[in-house]
């Protein structure tokens, strides 16, 4: 009987860690083999496994890819907040150690068709819906894509100078980010925790739209009771990641 590709434990190597706040990195890898590299769909994750001297597994734990798929031709990215010994070891990893990887797995990923999307992302929730959103920044057809993006402060908000930076040259992506405790005094953005009025003001609750969202639990279930009592369907119109 055939093995199914998602299960085998292939083996990379590490390019790069970059930093992109004191306590969230990217973990930048590439295959021993380059056959190695698969197809996976944007939003998807993957089984980080660090090895013992032996090769075999020490442990493992899930991360969602950070790349839209036309991206990994060579590479693989992940993103990774430091929470616990396993996470602090692989924050420790150097360059040319190995690693196993394993999938991919998941069924939070990027909606086909053409309607417009509203992504709700907590911390380094905001992981897939990146890929998402490279995913269709790559694509011949843009889709409308509303942001929200929620974190404590500017200093630990992964990617935020990215999508700041996107949101200036592509018509089709609107990018709302929220600081909900200290913002500095040039802060453009929300400074508040989303609420149904921030939902409001932003004109998102249509029964048009497809809604996203991944992060803690909490912002998550807030998230669905907003969704909720504003009639929205969230059994056919919402499609969540739990992180954390």
């Amino acid at each position: 009987m055939a093995i199914n590709p998602a299960l085998v434990v292939r083996r990379f190597r590490v390019q790069e860690i970059k930093w992109e706040t004191a306590e969230t990195f990217t973990l930048v890898l590439f295959p021993e083999d380059v056959r190695d590299m698969f197809p996976f769909l944007a939003g998807q994750w993957v089984y980080l496994h660090l090895l013992n001297s032996d090769g075999t597994t020490w442990a493992k734990a899930a991360y969602s890819i950070a790349l839209a798929p036309q991206e990994c031709q060579d590479r693989l990215e992940l993103g990774i907040k430091v929470h616990g010994d396993f996470t602090k070891r692989v924050s420790q990893l150097m360059p040319d150690d190995v690693v196993g990887i394993q999938g991919p797995f998941g069924v939070f990923t990027l909606p086909s068709g053409e309607q417009p999307l509203v992504f709700f992302a907590g911390g380094i929730g905001i992981t897939p819906l990146r890929s998402m959103i490279h995913a269709i920044n790559l694509s011949a057809t843009k889709r409308p894509v509303t942001l929200f993006y929620s974190n404590k402060y500017v200093e630990e908000s992964p990617f935020l100078e990215e999508f700041l930076a996107m949101q200036k040259t592509e018509s089709w992506f609107r990018f709302i980010p929220i600081l909900t405790q200290q913002a500095p005094s040039d802060w453009a953005g929300e400074r508040s925790r989303l609420d149904r009025d921030m939902l409001n003001k932003y004109g998102v609750l249509q029964a048009s739209n497809t809604f996203l969202m991944c992060g803690p639990k909490s912002f998550m279930e807030q998230v669905r009771l907003y969704l909720s009592e504003a009639g929205i369907d969230i059994k056919k119109q919402l499609k969540e990641e739990l992180f954390g």
